[in-house]
C-alpha cells in the first residue's frame, strides 16, 4: 500500500517478554531506504507472526489474551497509525508461531511448534470463525532436546492450493494435506522424511516454477524439491546444500527463507551466524548456487522480508532489539547495508503489497 509517493507501510509482530507492546507498523520510503516512522499499532501479547489479506486491509497475527492463545485480526488503514480488532480465536494455551491465510477461501491456517496443532480456520471478512479443523503429528527424531515430540514450526498452500504442507521439526517431516469439501486430510503416502536431526523449519516457493525450498533449523541446510501435482510423488528431492559457507564451522540456526519476486535470487537467515545468505536459482531446474553471506549487522535475525518492489530487505533481530535495512544489487542480489532502527524483540515482518 503506497501512502504518498515511494512511501509504503508494513507491520512487525514481536515477543512482548520485554520492552515490546505488540504489533508495529511503520512506513518506509523506497527512494532513501530510509523509515520514516515507527508507531505501536495495537498492544497485544505475543504477536510473533502476521499475516496479511491486502484485498480486504485485514492483518492476522499470532497472539496471548489473559491465559489463552491462539489467533486475532485487524482492519487496518493506509494513514492511520492505530489498526482496529475484529476478533479473537483463542483455544490454545501456548500460542502458535507461523500463521499464512488463502485469500479466495477465505482461510487461515496456524502452525503451534508447542502444542503440535495444525488449525485450519473458515474466516469471514477478518471474523476467525469457531468453525475450524485440527491436525496432529505424532514420532520423534534424534535430537534429544528438540525432537522428543511433533513441533509443528510452518504450513503453508502450494502455489496451487492443491495440498496444504505442514513442516514438523520435532519428526524431521515435510506432511501433506488436502482440505476438500471442508475435510482435512492427512495423506502420508505423499509426504516426505528428511534425514534425521534436520529439524525442518520453513518453507517457501517460485512464483515462476514448480520449485520448493525448505530450510532446517537445526543443520542450516535448504532443501530443493521439484513440484509435480500429477505425480504419484508430488514433491521430489533434488538438492542438498548448506546455507552458510564452507567455512562456517560453528553452532547452526536456519531461521527465514524467502525468494526474491524475480525468481532469482533466495536468501536465508541464520541466527547462530547472525548473516543472510544469498543463493542463484538455476532458472531450469530449480537448483540454487550459493553466492555470498552478509552480516545482518544485529543478534538473531528470526525473520527478514523484501519490499514488494524487491529493492531492499529489513531484518528482524530478535536479540538486538533492532532491524536492519539492505539494498538489494538488481543484477547479482548482493545486499549493501543501509542502517539500522530499534524496534523491541521484532519476530516478523509484512509489507502492504
Amino acid at each position: 500500500m503506497i501512502l504518498h509517493q515511494d512511501v509504503i507501510i508494513g507491520f512487525i509482530g514481536t515477543y512482548t517478554k520485554n520492552t515490546s507492546k505488540g504489533i508495529y507498523k511503520f512506513s518506509f520510503n523506497l527512494s532513501s531506504g530510509k523509515i520514516e516512522k515507527i508507531n505501536l499499532a495495537y498492544e497485544i501479547e505475543n504477536p510473533t507472526y502476521l499475516a496479511i489479506d491486502k484485498e480486504r486491509n485485514i492483518l492476522y497475527s499470532t497472539c496471548t489474551v489473559g491465559d489463552k492463545s491462539g489467533v486475532s485480526s485487524f482492519k487496518f488503514f493506509g494513514e492511520k497509525d492505530n489498526i482496529d480488532l475484529i476478533n479473537y480465536n483463542l483455544s490454545e494455551t501456548k500460542p502458535p508461531c507461523h500463521i499464512t491465510i488463502r485469500k479466495n477461501r477465505q482461510l487461515l491456517i496456524s502452525s503451534n511448534y508447542h502444542e503440535n496443532k495444525m488449525i485450519v480456520y473458515n474466516t469471514l471478512d477478518g471474523i476467525i470463525l469457531n468453525s475450524y479443523k485440527i491436525a496432529k503429528h505424532t514420532g520423534s527424531s534424534t535430537d534429544p532436546l528438540r525432537q522428543q515430540e511433533p513441533h509443528i514450526h510452518c504450513s503453508i498452500f502450494t502455489h496451487d492450493e492443491k495440498y496444504i504442507l505442514s513442516i514438523d521439526l520435532g519428526i524431521d517431516k515435510l506432511m501433506v494435506y488436502t482440505l476438500d469439501n471442508n475435510e482435512l486430510t492427512q495423506r502420508a503416502d505423499l509426504s516426505y522424511s528428511f534425514p534425521k536431526g534436520s529439524g525442518p523449519r520453513h518453507v517457501t516457493y517460485s512464483k515462476s516454477k514448480p520449485f520448493y525450498y525448505v530450510l532446517s533449523e537445526l543443520t542450516g541446510e535448504i532443501f530443493t524439491f521439484i513440484y509435480n501435482p500429477n505425480e504419484q510423488v508430488p514433491f521430489k528431492n533434488t538438492q542438498i546444500i548448506s546455507a552458510l559457507p564452507d567455512t562456517y564451522k560453528g553452532e547452526k540456526s536456519g531461521a527465514a527463507i524467502h525468494v526474491h519476486k524475480n525468481n532469482k535470487f533466495l536468501y536465508t537467515s541464520d541466527r547462530k551466524n547472525n548473516s543472510i545468505s544469498l543463493f542463484y536459482i538455476n532458472e531450469t531446474d530449480g537448483k540454487l548456487k550459493y553466492v555470498d553471506t552478509f552480516s545482518c549487522k544485529g543478534n538473531s535475525p528470526r525473520d527478514f522480508q523484501m519490499d514488494p518492489y524487491g529493492k531492499f530487505i529489513i531484518c528482524g533481530n530478535q536479540d538486538s532489539d533492532n532491524i536492519s535495512i539492505f539494498s538489494i544489487n538488481p543484477s547479482t542480489g548482493a545486499l549493501k547495508f543501509i542502517g539500522l532502527e530499534d524496534v523491541p524483540t521484532p519476530t516478523c515482518i509484512k509489507f502492504i503489497e
